[in-house]
């Protein structure tokens, strides 16, 4: 798994990166206050050897809890969040439900995969659509999700796609499970401008060339 393999090697690569800049932070921070390592390490419960290392960016071991706790002594706040940096690595399963709907494409349309939405001026886009449907002048953009958690965020995380990206149609592809179907019927007050297409329908509308209508489509 090529994709795989590069997305752990960039994990590896940040990873050490930020080891190194918090080391040098909690060394700056320390020399401020005029206080050594030996005083660091033993108000943090952790051997000098250890705390030395840590500085030094070289402790891959490190938890966020002994990171915050290294960043509280020394009077320092913290703050770890995650943000979409780029196309997520895709097991086979999603692949396999993907090209049961690639399948029936025909030309003149043409279809990509982790379709970048456009940057702007102010905004270094991240994101990106499962896939894009392109041909006669138009797209369809379309999204896949394997299991249905939190409705509600995957309703504002396709809503500000649509808004930031419009599409002349825009294809919801959900796994067809028993718990997809219970989710889906739960909060169908949710998808009311997201008709259910039958698959019959969509397949017709791809062998023919044409892009099929918006809506969810259990795959």
């Amino acid at each position: 798994m090529p994709a795989a393999i590069k997305a752990f090697d960039r994990g590896t690569y940040l990873g050490e990166r930020q080891l190194r800049e918090a080391g040098d932070e909690f060394r700056e921070q320390r020399l401020q206050l005029g206080l050594s390592q030996a005083f660091i390490a033993t108000a943090c419960h952790i051997s000098r050897p250890r705390y030395t290392s840590i500085e030094a960016g070289k402790v891959p071991s490190l938890t966020i809890v002994e990171f915050n706790q290294i960043a509280s002594v020394l009077g320092l706040d913290t703050s770890v969040r995650l943000y979409p940096a780029g196309a997520p690595v895709r097991d086979a399963a999603h692949a396999g439900r993907f090209g049961v709907l690639l399948g029936h494409v025909r030309r003149p349309l043409r279809y990509g995969l982790e379709v970048s939405l456009p940057s702007t001026r102010d905004r270094f886009e991240r994101r990106a659509w499962d896939g894009m449907l392109y041909g006669t002048g138009e797209r369809t953009a379309c999204e896949l999700e394997m299991r249905l958690r939190d409705v509600q965020a995957v309703r504002r995380r396709i809503d500000l796609k649509r808004r930031d990206d419009p599409t002349e149609h825009f294809l919801l592809l959900i796994a067809d499970t028993r718990t997809n179907r219970r989710v889906l019927a739960e909060f169908e007050a949710l998808f009311r401008d997201l008709p259910r297409l039958r698959p019959s329908t969509v397949w017709a509308a791809l062998e023919a060339g044409r892009h099929p209508p918006t809506g969810i489509l259990l795959i």
